[in-house]
Order: C-alpha cells, then structure tokens, then sequence
C-alpha cells in the first residue's frame, strides 16, 4: 500500500479517485520507516458519506472528506488536532482561521493576501490543517485534505494563534474565553468515536489551550479585516 508522511506522521492509504491521489502526491514518503497507522475505507462508510454529504459533492469529494475524518480520529493519539480551517503562514508562524462552512474563513485569509501581498502570505491548508502538540509548542502542518479549495501544501510551520471567525457589519477582535475555545475546537474537528480516543482528543485540546493564543474575530469582507486581526494576533 502507498505511503504517505502527514504532519510527520507515515500514513499507509490507497486513494481511488484522482482528485485525493493528485492532493496525495506532494507527500508521498519512500523512506525505510515504518507506518504509523494505516487508512481503510470501507463501501459501506464511503455510501453513508455519499448519502449525507451533498449531491453536488463528487465521488472523488467525498473520497476525500471520509480520508480525512479518518485521519482525524487516528491521529488524536499522536498528539494531533485536525482543524477545520484556513491556515496561513506570515513571518515564519502558523495563523489559523476557523469557522462553519460559508461564514468566511476562506474569505479573511484572501484579504490577509490582498493586504500584505502574496510574497508575505502563505495559504497552506483551505480546510483541514493538523496540529500537533510536542513539549516545546505546537506545529501547523499542512494535509492533503483540501475541502475542495485545491490548496493543499506540504509545508509547516509553528503556531502563532487561532481565530474563531464570525461575520458582522463591523470589524473586532478579542481574547476567546475558555468556553469559547472549547466550543470552537469540537465543533471544528472529528472526534473519534471511542472512548480512548475521546479521552486522547480531549487531553489534546487541555495541551493547545495551554500552549496557545485563541480569538474570536468579527469581520467583514474589507482587507481591514486583515490589518486588524494582524495587529492583534501577530503584533499584540
């Protein structure tokens, strides 16, 4: 089975549709070592998916999206968190913008290009960027689990901070609380359904409130936006 390394992890899974084996290419891993886990699909859960998810959404879609919510269960033991987000890298840190699908996550981390330019700004992850906790902080990675964006790099770089994004008329930024966070990191990832992967993503989520800088962004589609949430995530 082909090998890939997501997030320093070796992952075995074999891609059927072109779309996850073309995102898939960028991190295929021909090395000696061992896998750490490996990705099976069944018929079953791939027509569940395609039941649930919408019509519109392709095979190659939806191929995509049960890889990474198998991913996700998987990896919680290995210290990582698969956020539904768009991750950005600006001065060598991870910036990550999470919010429910159509509220403009996407849609901030494009206006942080338009102000600061492309050669500043990085989008690596449109959708389902990885964390993973280690003893000195916490690291973005990039998968390829795109969300249909095609945005899928193979690149990582420390965390900076995490923004909960909301739309509204006006532009505002501050601290999350603890409920907040909570609330922002359970509903942006998939949890393993098992009690010990519940406990590891549980025990995750305490590390990265510990070792990270949360907020909860208010904006609208001006690239003041942008200049706002820089100031008060990069420079604060």
């Amino acid at each position: 089975m082909p090998k890939y390394k997501i997030a320093e992890l070796i992952v075995e899974y074999a891609p059927k549709y072109d779309k996850l084996k073309r995102l898939s290419k960028p991190f295929e891993y021909n090395g000696g070592g061992r896998a750490d886990f490996a990705m099976q699909m069944t018929d079953k859960y791939f027509n569940m998916l395609s039941r649930k998810m919408n019509s519109a959404v392709d095979p190659g879609g939806v191929e995509e999206y049960a890889y990474a919510s198998i991913f996700a269960a998987k990896a919680v033991k290995f210290h990582a968190v698969l956020l539904h987000s768009s991750a950005i890298i600006y001065g060598g840190r991870a910036y990550l913008f999470s919010a429910a699908s159509g509220v403009g996550k996407s849609t901030h981390t494009r206006l942080w290009i338009e102000a600061f330019g492309s050669d500043n700004v990085r989008i690596i992850n449109d959708d389902k960027p990885v964390i993973r906790l280690a003893q000195d902080g916490a690291r973005v990675y990039g998968t390829p689990f795109d969300g249909g964006s095609g945005i899928a790099l193979n690149e990582s770089a420390p965390l900076g901070g995490i923004a909960f994004v909301r739309r509204g008329e006006e532009n505002s930024i501050r601290p999350a609380d603890t409920g907040e966070i909570v609330a922002g990191l359970y509903h942006g990832t998939t949890y393993p359904n098992c009690e010990q992967g519940a406990s590891d993503m549980l025990k995750n989520f305490d590390d990265l409130i510990a070792c990270s800088r949360f907020y909860i962004l208010t904006c609208n589609t001006d690239p003041s936006a942008a200049l706002l949430a820089r100031d008060a995530m990069v420079r604060g």
